[in-house]
């Protein structure tokens, strides 16, 4: 790349507040930090944070080692919007977002049938007696989809979310479909088994809604998931 190039790149670089510039000429990437919070523009503005999901989806994070997100629906719009996340200031993400504009507002807003959170919701909000194409059905079968993400090289693994932990309980009520939880990673090529996480997801998601308390675990790697 010629110098332009490369400064330009930097500077999108340095706007995400992935690297900084310690003195002219000089360039070093930022350090993580310990309480990881969404600084990439991932959460819809609308949403009010509730402390029993940002717990949820840390408990994920820290044990998937990957970005976890909640997305929840508008029945007004047809669109599935991302309302919390964990582990957004992972740098390679940062970095791949800061170059990728679109793909920020298309994770954080979207239609409901455009990857995988949508999918595992939509699969869920029809009737039990309702048609569904064959996708939806497998997916309402599983619990879990996983597609591509809008961010190239990255998919997106969802199992669907039927009571935010710490919400009231109706005696006796039926929970519908709220949103769904998803894990945003990087393609693998190795035969990574990436649908662990989706299992991994599904049942600490139910042991959160049952308990609406959650309880940290040893991390856990996709093999030790499945």
């Amino acid at each position: 790349m010629d110098e332009d190039e490369v400064r330009r790149r930097l500077l999108q670089l340095f706007k995400a507040e992935v690297c900084y510039r310690p003195r002219f000429g000089y360039w070093e990437l930022r350090p993580t930090v310990s309480a990881p919070t969404d600084m990439t523009g991932l959460v819809h503005p609308s949403t009010t944070p509730l402390l029993d999901v940002a717990l949820l989806l840390e408990d994920l994070h820290s044990r998937t080692e990957q970005t976890v997100l909640l997305h929840t629906h508008s029945p007004v719009t047809g669109e599935r919007l991302c309302i919390a996340a964990a582990g957004a200031r992972d740098v390679r993400l940062r970095r791949e977002l800061a170059f990728a504009p679109a793909a920020v507002n298309r994770l954080r807003r979207a239609p409901l049938d455009s990857d995988a959170p949508g999918l595992v919701m939509l699969a869920n909000l029809v009737g039990r007696d309702a048609p569904l194409r064959e996708d939806l059905r497998q997916i309402r079968s599983a619990q879990v989809a996983q597609t591509e993400s809008p961010l190239p090289g990255w998919i997106l693994v969802s199992t669907p979310l039927r009571r935010l932990p710490g919400a009231p309980v109706i005696p006796g009520a039926e929970p519908g479909v709220v949103g769904a939880v998803s894990i945003l990673t990087p393609e693998r090529t190795d035969g990574d088994p990436v649908v662990a996480y989706g299992l991994l997801m599904r049942n600490a998601v139910q042991a959160a809604i049952e308990s609406s308390v959650v309880i940290t675990h040893h991390r856990l790697t996709p093999a030790q998931a499945a």
